[in-house]
């Protein structure tokens, strides 16, 4: 007699409808999985990590209390949560700031401030991994590049975020932030009305740079990350008013380190323990960059990938791209769409310190003409070191006044 393997039917039905299952929870799972490891990990800011625990009057002392500037808010997005302040008449000028590379937006508050005075409507941010806003994480599984890509999608976010349409306004961009500035522009020229750097990165030489610094900095440095991470907060860490300034050595590829000048001796300058805020002593360069090496854990990882991605140095092609812009707009006829819509008075505004150990000022200068070309920009060198905006904040907002046409 045959014998019969077939299963019953109700068991077949249920064999097939339990595989039917497994696979979906199976092809699920790994679709849950993909789309988490699609995402960047975010390592939150101060914001989320230490201002709960603390009481009203603690918050209120801090070197950069969360209520510094006017109309805050915070935008979300896939890279973490940007803090963004913006003030100001909703008729008047548009000006956007971008900061350095160490101290958030608050570094720009006192020019801020006397733009609104003025009449200007005012937009600051802090970057990513700086202040209150949040940073992914440059390293790790998924990591996110601190680059051109990363900081061009911030100040996007920023400036939809508003209530008001920011489709036209000024820009300016101090130190890391100048050459972010300079780098979107090249790529956003009709959203820029005006572009004006203060001690920009972007051209910083690097005939300068010391064996120390790209062992620290170079993308393939032998050095483990959480090493290199150590090094650079010590190097960071200001102390008391005796003690080094937050002042990059002059000799980095860019931005941040120790607060030496060319000739290896400690450049300390006034200005890093100058208050940023009216009535606020506390509320200084160096007490805010203290802070955060304290309480923000994605500053140094952000600070060290700003270093070795974004725009610091040898972006003489983007600029070119601006500077050929200026001499087709300066050389066509004022009816012409080209003439309306390039820079306002078809040129970039550059403010230098004398005194700038990091950004120095005749070699930039040259390197500025060279690359815009001489009848494009516009270039004031200040009695000032590298913190332009904060030593001479009235100097560089009647400068920036008058280049308007406003004075």
């Amino acid at each position: 007699m045959a014998t019969h393997t077939n299963l019953p039917a109700y068991r077949l039905s249920l064999c097939l409808c339990a595989g039917v299952a497994s696979l979906g929870i199976l092809l699920l799972r790994s679709f849950t999985n993909s789309l988490k490891s699609d995402h960047p990990k975010i390592i939150l800011s101060p914001k989320d990590t230490v201002l709960p625990n603390l009481p009203r009057e603690e918050i209120k002392s801090l070197p950069y209390p969360p209520d510094a500037l006017p109309g805050a808010r915070d935008v979300d997005s896939p890279y973490g949560s940007t803090r963004v302040y913006e003030w100001g008449p909703e008729d008047g000028r548009k000006v956007l700031f971008v900061h350095g590379i160490s101290t958030p937006c608050i570094a720009l508050a006192g020019m801020a401030h006397r733009f609104v005075d003025k009449g200007c409507r005012v937009m600051l941010f802090d970057l990513y991994g700086r202040g209150f806003s949040s940073s992914p994480s440059p390293t790790g599984p998924n990591s996110i590049q601190h680059d051109s890509r990363l900081y061009t999608t911030q100040i996007l976010l920023s400036i939809t975020s508003s209530p008001l349409h920011w489709s036209s306004f000024s820009l300016i961009g101090y130190s890391l932030g100048g050459g972010l500035a300079a780098d979107f522009t090249s790529h956003f020229p009709r959203l820029v009305s005006s572009l004006i750097l203060l001690a920009p990165s972007g051209l910083i030489r690097t005939s300068h740079t010391t064996l120390k610094s790209r062992l620290l900095y170079s993308p393939t440095s032998p050095l483990p990350s959480r090493l290199v991470e150590r090094l650079v907060a010590a190097r960071l860490h200001t102390g008391p008013p005796t003690a080094q300034s937050v002042e990059p050595e002059a000799a980095t590829p860019g931005i941040l380190s120790a607060g030496k000048d060319r000739t290896g001796t400690q450049a300390v300058h006034a200005s890093s323990h100058t208050p940023l805020l009216p009535g606020a002593p506390a509320s200084t360069v160096a007490a805010v960059v203290d802070w955060q090496l304290a309480h923000h854990a994605g500053f140094v990882p952000a600070f060290v990938s700003s270093i070795r991605y974004a725009p610091i140095r040898g972006q003489h092609a983007r600029w070119r791209v601006i500077g050929e812009r200026l001499s087709a707009q300066n050389a066509a006829p004022g009816d012409t769409v080209v003439a309306r819509e390039g820079l306002e008075r078809g040129k970039v505004l550059v403010l230098l310190g004398v005194r700038d150990q990091v950004v120095v000022a005749d070699e930039v200068a040259a390197d500025v003409e060279a690359v815009l070309g001489s009848g494009n920009v516009d270039i004031r060198v200040l009695d000032a070191g590298h913190e332009v905006p904060i030593e001479r904040v009235d100097e560089c907002v009647g400068a920036i006044w008058g280049f308007w046409g406003c004075a």
